[in-house]
């Protein structure tokens, strides 16, 4: 087997006088990376230094005849990367040529942006032909891509087109979604910054691989994909923790820090035995952002074992017992980063801190794990470890977690402020409460993060604006599920319902015994390729746009609701009126709005709070006969209505001055 790997940087991968292409075999799944991996690998080559590596790609090789420089490279493992490195290309062309167009920039950006478009449009396609993309993916994503590709090289010559594609769809919205983040202006305020990541993208280092044919390709790919397991960064730290105590001989020392590392690992530990080893590392990450450092950005990966490296050799020098003490404040720590993430929610453990061992407490924190809050950490695990410093009793902490859950569902609807913004700000609020002589305490604490998260957020008729228009479902279902659940539970006390009884208790976070969620989030307009009564519902005038409307307005919160039969409603009707259900039929299947189960209603008809606002005002659930997109609207903007109730910041008098957290 003939195997060469090629350690090139991304400006190798992609040269501007080369006719390589990469290739994604048809064999091969489309673009799936979300929102969410997106933004991490923005973050990692951002936080990261020039040079960073990331990752391999491997592929066998196709040569042109006559043409050494026209290799076409079939794509066996790394696409998703590669496409995400060009859609980060695509979209700082298309910024480039803004800014070479605006004549408030200065001639000097400007004239950076048309030298850096040009250099990326010869990365992007060969022999600046828009029909020959280097990256030519599989068929429904290329499709999308070059005509991206033909709108922004139609507009870096002058003309105005738009892409022939509907924005809905998947590849687009990621695209969508990479201009939106690159266009920040937090991130990125002008050409200079926009100049600077272009250059971070070209010195990206990877290791292309490559095979001789695909039999050798795949036999590469299933051992770099076995499940030897590499050494981690909690491997390397380790070494680093068990050589603290320099005051004692190997063996004294090997026994008492070992001791309590497998403490601290025990911590990360499952029901069988397994460590959590992305939690683990996750922990020392947080620990030394909130603990350790005084920078206003956040430790990454790449850098984590050289600055503990310098505080364990601080902690060493502070004191003779510098290591057993450190390791034991590490412990509680660590104790305390497992219940606020809810690690092992079933463990039923104690955290040894009072307050995080608290019912409500603890409901809150689910919430927020629910809500992918993950950029709260280092400032949650610095409030509950330093509470009785901070003089944060269980109200005062009570009143930020929700602060923080009404932040969460506003940011994931809206999609506003990016991840790495959020994190960057709450590590400066750790800085500006503990970080000078007047620091803060008590209720001033409470008043500077309700401020700072109402101040990141959206207001509330720019959030009502972003309830009514976002496809929500698709955009992240986690949240949409925690609405969904939250505002039911809501409701039903503000409305003095219980729908629980001792015979049938009604758990809307129930688990199914294969760990599934038994109550899921139901389409009143169905999904997928709409069958005739549905298309004739939505469109009476014209059905052929049926298909058009449901991609609109399918995902959004005026179609959805809850239920426990979800599988067995999916695409039938609304109501059928030429059968009726009977009050005396025990089981009935023929419509959503009927479905009977063991006797009860448990479709649209189910007494869930949320549904009462299916019928429009003044009419009952059993006379609504149809659903249309007028009714997903009117709903919409009820939930709109219930959403901004619900999701108000706490009221919180003007916080004193407070050091800059930026």
């Amino acid at each position: 087997m003939n195997i060469v790997a090629k350690s090139r940087s991304l400006a190798e991968t992609l040269r501007m006088d080369s006719r390589e292409h990469y290739r994604i075999p048809p064999y091969q799944r489309p673009y799936s990376w979300k929102n969410q991996q997106i933004d991490q690998l923005f973050q990692d080559i951002c936080a990261e230094d020039n040079g960073y590596y990331i990752g391999n790609i491997l592929v066998t090789t196709q040569e042109k005849e006559n043409d050494p420089s026209g290799a076409t490279y079939e794509v066996i493992d790394g696409q998703q990367r590669l496409t995400t490195l060009s859609l980060f290309l695509l979209a700082l062309w298309e910024i480039c040529i803004e800014f070479r167009d605006d004549d408030a920039v200065a001639k000097e950006d400007r004239r950076r942006a048309e030298k850096m478009s040009t250099r990326i449009s010869c990365r992007l396609i060969v022999d600046d032909n828009v029909t020959n993309p280097r990256l030519q993916l599989l068929r429904d994503d290329a499709v999308i891509y070059q005509e991206l590709i033909r709108c922004i090289h139609a507009r870096d010559e002058g003309k105005v087109e738009n892409p022939r594609v509907k924005r809905n769809r998947v590849f687009m919205k990621r695209y969508r979604h990479v201009f939106d983040t690159l266009k920040d202006k937090d991130t990125f305020p002008d050409m200079e910054a926009i100049s600077d990541f272009y250059d971070k993208l070209m010195d990206l280092m990877i290791l292309q691989i490559e095979a001789p044919n695909i039999g050798d390709a795949f036999n590469i790919f299933s051992s770099l994909n076995s499940k030897g397991l590499p050494l981690t960064l909690v491997d390397l730290l380790k070494s680093e923790f068990l050589s603290m105590d320099s005051n004692q001989n190997d063996t004294q020392r090997e026994s008492s820090l070992e001791t309590r590392w497998e403490e601290l690992a025990g911590i990360f530990t499952n029901a069988d035995g397994d460590v959590d080893s992305k939690a683990f590392t996750q922990f020392f990450l947080n620990n030394y952002d909130a603990f350790e450092s005084s920078a206003k950005g956040s430790v990454t990966k790449g850098k984590a074992l050289y600055r503990y490296q310098d505080v364990l050799k601080r902690k060493r020098s502070a004191s003779r017992l510098g290591g057993r003490t450190y390791m034991q404040a590490m412990i509680g720590r660590a104790r305390a980063y497992a219940t606020i993430i809810r690690l092992f929610d079933e463990s039923g453990a104690s955290s040894g801190n009072a307050l995080l061992d608290d019912q409500e407490i603890q409901q809150l924190l689910q919430d927020l794990k629910q809500l992918e809050s993950t950029q709260a950490y280092p400032l949650l695990l610095f409030l509950f470890v330093k509470a009785d410093d901070l003089q944060l009793d269980k109200d005062k902490l009570s009143v930020i977690l929700r602060a923080f859950v009404t932040f969460y569902v506003r940011r994931n609807i809206a999609e506003y402020p990016k991840s790495s913004n959020i994190r960057a700000k709450l590590i400066g609020l750790i800085r500006a409460i503990d970080g000078t002589d007047d620091s803060l305490r008590g209720e001033d604490i409470v008043r500077a993060i309700v401020h700072t998260l109402k101040d990141m957020s959206r207001n509330d008729e720019d959030f009502g604006e972003e309830i009514l228009k976002r496809p929500i479902y698709d955009q992240n279902a986690k949240t949409t599920r925690f609405v969904l659940i939250d505002l039911e539970h809501g409701l039903q006390r503000s409305n003095h319902v219980s729908l629980s009884t001792k015979a049938r208790p009604l758990d809307l976070d129930d688990r199914l015994p294969n760990g599934k969620p038994r109550w899921t989030i139901e389409h009143i307009l169905p999904e997928g390729d709409l069958p005739e009564h549905w298309k004739e519902r939505i469109s009476p005038d014209d059905p052929s746009i049926a298909n058009d409307l449901k991609d609109e307005y399918t995902h959004r919160f005026g179609n959805l609701t809850l239920t426990a039969y979800n599988e067995n409603m999916q695409q039938k009707p609304f109501s059928v009126s030429e059968h009726p259900v009977s009050e005396n039929d025990t089981h009935y299947d023929l419509s959503k709005r009927d479905y009977k189960d063991n006797g009860e209603y448990v479709g649209l008809r189910s007494p869930l709070q949320i549904n009462t606002s299916i019928p429009k005002e003044g009419e009952s659930i059993e006379d609504k006969e149809s659903w249309t997109v007028h009714d997903v609207k009117r709903r919409s903007e009820w939930f709109r209505d219930e959403m901004l109730k619900r999701y108000r910041f706490p009221d919180a008098p003007e916080v004193p001055d407070v050091p800059d957290a930026n």
